[in-house]
């Protein structure tokens, strides 16, 4: 019975250290902290890996979005040998990985553009000429400085989801891993110009501008890092902006104006002989002017309407002898598609104030 008890003793003792050869072995880094499942910033980590399948996991929350940066050190267990960590994961709460890399060995630090939400980074067996791999590494973050801040599992990427803005806004947002665009909602209550300037880091991101009766989709594509400036006519109603990354992530920041159409300041009007002439100065925004007469001052009876293009003077003409009320506006024109056409709508600004004329 002695012996018995004697033998399963021993195999117990044997198992336990087969189980410690298998298994990761959680090790005190110089800092003085042990390596965990919960990644603490500035904190160091370290372990062993000894062959493919073998990896570390930790789990870490970010309660805003932005970057995470490991200051990462590889080396080989064996001389004269060369080795690389096989995968660096990072894992959405979800299970998706949201970035993939490979870490060789040295000293080297690794980024990622995240969104706010909880994670998971694996770091996953070792490739080379020796036995194993060493690593250790101190994780940090930046926060991007979101606006508002955007969550891995609650994106701003879809029409549904489409962050409400106001004209006016100044916005800073980040393009992340996982997280390919923006959408932003916005309503343009009459006809204006939109100024848009862009700041960015990125290269070849884009912007595109489109309203929800899908007759207006304008863009700007492949656009460099740096501050560009552009202008836009939007007809009123409400538009979605997209803005998407190019080759890589990171933060941009966009604000916006408005101007609406200017109306226009009628310099002076005259009888030419059944014929009468208006100056004023022009605009080199707008396409055209249209003048407008009729007999009493609410534009009632008698009303005449005139067209011309991008000039300083209008005419309304083959008029009867009498008072004339007169006023001009100017206009744009777009191309829009309906039911697979194109068709050119005029889009007015506001009446000048009314001038009064005699015919004679």
């Amino acid at each position: 019975m002695m012996k018995n008890k004697r033998l399963w003793k021993g195999l117990i003792v044997m198992l336990a250290a087969f189980v410690m050869l298998v298994m990761p072995v959680q090790k005190a880094s110089a800092a003085g902290t042990t390596e965990g499942s919960n990644l603490m910033w500035g904190s160091a980590y370290s372990g062993v890996i000894t062959y493919r399948g073998e990896y570390y996991s930790y789990n870490f929350s970010l309660k805003q979005s932005g970057r995470v940066t490991l200051a990462f050190n590889v080396d080989s267990v064996s001389e004269c040998a060369w080795t690389q960590i096989e995968e660096m994961n990072f894992l959405d709460e979800s299970g998706s990985v949201v970035g993939s890399t490979r870490v060789s060995e040295g000293k080297t630090n690794v980024w990622i553009d995240l969104l706010a939400g909880n994670y998971t980074l694996e770091i996953v067996g070792h490739w080379g000429t020796g036995t194993g791999a060493s690593f250790s590494f101190v994780p940090s973050f930046k926060s991007a400085g979101e606006t508002k801040s955007e969550h891995s599992m609650a994106k701003n990427n879809e029409i549904g989801m489409a962050t409400p803005y106001k004209i006016g806004t100044k916005i800073k947002a980040q393009l992340a891993c996982g997280d390919k665009v923006d959408i932003y909602k916005v309503k343009v209550p009459k006809n204006l110009y939109l100024n848009l300037t862009l700041s960015s880091k990125q290269q070849y991101m884009s912007v595109t501008l489109k309203n929800t009766a899908g007759d207006v989709a304008i863009g700007e594509y492949n656009i460099t890092a740096g501050t560009h400036k552009y202008k836009y006519f939007l007809p009123k109603g409400t538009y979605y902006i997209t803005f998407e990354r190019g080759i890589n992530t990171g933060t941009y920041s966009f604000k916006t104006s408005s101007k609406v159409m200017p109306t226009v300041k009628i310099k002076k009007v005259k009888d030419t002989g059944k014929t009468i002439t208006a100056t004023f100065k022009r605009n080199s925004d707008m396409q055209g002017y249209q003048i407008q007469v009729a007999r009493d001052k609410k534009f009632k009876k008698g009303k005449k309407s005139f067209s011309y293009g991008n000039s300083g003077d209008v005419s309304a003409y083959g008029l009867k002898k009498g008072t004339y009320y007169v006023r001009i506006r100017a206009y744009k024109t777009r191309n829009v598609r309906v039911n697979h056409n194109y068709e050119t709508r005029y889009y007015y600004s506001g009446w000048s104030t009314v001038k009064k004329v005699y015919v004679k």
